[in-house]
C-alpha cells in the first residue's frame, strides 16, 4: 500500500476502532506539522473542544506496517493510547497553559537541545548553529508527561516574546539547567562501535586499538546536546585523550573516536547514513556526516573539511 492511501486507511480503521469501544468526543484529522526532524505527516485526534491533541507520527506507523506488523494491531495500539489519555487531555489543558504561558514557571525547565540544522523549525526558533546543526530551547513538560514518553516544548520565537525576555536570557537558563541537571557524561563504547562499523569500511577497532566514547546527558534524553555545552570539545579530548570524531549516532548521542589516523571521514559518513536509514527513526537522526575537533589547534569542523585540511597541509609540505 502506497503511503498516501494508507493514511485514510489508517484514519478510518482508528475511526471505527473508537466507534466500536464507545469512546466519545473524540475527533480527527490528518495534516502536516513542521517538527525538529522535519515536515512530518500526523493523524491528530482531540477530545470535545480541548486544543490540545494527542499526534500519531505515520510515516513511523507505516514503516512499522511495512516492516511486518499487522494493521489491526497498529490500530489496537493507537486507539488504546487514544483511550488511555481522554482523561488526561480533559484534566491537564488548562494546566498546561498555565504552566507554558509564565516564564518563571517555565524558566527551570528550559534545557538545550540539538536538531538537525535544515529542520523547519528553525526560521521561527531561535537557534544558534553548530556546524551543519542547530542547538535549540525545550522546555520539559515533566509534570504533563506520563508513560507513553516524555512531553517538551520547542521554544519560538512568538513564545519567547511572550516572556518578555531576549536569545541571551533564554539560552543562559537552558545552559545553566542543563549544566546542573544534565551534566555531560562520557563512557567508553568500544563494543557499541565493533557492532555498528563492518570490516570493509575500517579496520576493526580491536585489532587497532581505536579509543572509543559516547557522549550523552545523565538521563540520556536529548543528550546530543552536550556538544552546545561550554567547552564540551575541550572536555572530550581531555577524556578521549587528543584529537577525535564525532559521529551523531541520534539526537540522544554521539560517538567519539580517537583520532589516531586511522578512521577516515568518508566511512565514518557511510556508516552514518546506514545508521540513518536502517536504525534509527526520523525523530532519531541528527545528521548526516561526522565532525572533527582538533585538539592542538581547537578546531571543530566537518570531518570532510578536516580532510580537506589536511590534505591541503599535506601538499603544501611537498
Amino acid at each position: 500500500m502506497e503511503f498516501e492511501a494508507f493514511k485514510n486507511t489508517i484514519m478510518d480503521l482508528v475511526s471505527k476502532e473508537v466507534e466500536d469501544r464507545g469512546l466519545e468526543g473524540i475527533s480527527m484529522k490528518l495534516t502536516t506539522v513542521e517538527s525538529p526532524d522535519g515536515m512530518t505527516d500526523r493523524l491528530m485526534v482531540s477530545v470535545d473542544d480541548s486544543k490540545m491533541s494527542m499526534a500519531f507520527r505515520l510515516k513511523e506507523i507505516y514503516q512499522s506496517v511495512e516492516d511486518g506488523e499487522d494493521i489491526d494491531h497498529a490500530v489496537f495500539k493507537m486507539v488504546n493510547t487514544i483511550e488511555d489519555n481522554i482523561s488526561f487531555v480533559k484534566e491537564k489543558e488548562q494546566d498546561v497553559k498555565s504552566f507554558i504561558s509564565d516564564y518563571e514557571k517555565v524558566k527551570d525547565n528550559t534545557y538545550l537541545r540539538l536538531i538537525p540544522g535544515d529542520s523547519p523549525i528553525l526560521k521561527s526558533t531561535p537557534h544558534r548553529m553548530i556546524e551543519d546543526m542547530a542547538l535549540v530551547v525545550n522546555v520539559h513538560l515533566d509534570s504533563f508527561s506520563d508513560e507513553h514518553g516524555k512531553s517538551c516544548v520547542v521554544v519560538t520565537k512568538p513564545l519567547m516574546e511572550m516572556y518578555g525576555i531576549d536569545e541571551t536570557q533564554l539560552f543562559a537558563d537552558a545552559e545553566k539547567n542543563s549544566l546542573a541537571n544534565e551534566p555531560i557524561v562520557f563512557k567508553p563504547l568500544l563494543d557499541m562501535v565493533k557492532d555498528l562499523i563492518s570490516k570493509d569500511e575500517i579496520p576493526n577497532p580491536e585489532d587497532v586499538g581505536i579509543v572509543t566514547y559516547i557522549a550523552t546527558n545523565q538521563s540520556g534524553f536529548q543528550g546530543a546536546a552536550v556538544a552546545g555545552y561550554p567547552d564540551f570539545c575541550e572536555k572530550a579530548a581531555e577524556a578521549i585523550g587528543g584529537s577525535f570524531y564525532m559521529l551523531p549516532s541520534s539526537v540522544h548521542e554521539f560517538i567519539l573516536i580517537k583520532d589516531d589516523g586511522t578512521p577516515k571521514a568518508k566511512d565514518l559518513n557511510r556508516m552514518i547514513k546506514n545508521v540513518n536509514e536502517t536504525v534509527l527513526e526520523p525523530r532519531d537522526v541528527l545528521a548526516a556526516q561526522c565532525y572533527h575537533y582538533d585538539a592542538k589547534a581547537k578546531v571543530l569542523e566537518t570531518g570532510l573539511n578536516y580532510a580537506q585540511r589536511t590534505q591541503q597541509r599535506k601538499g603544501g609540505a611537498r
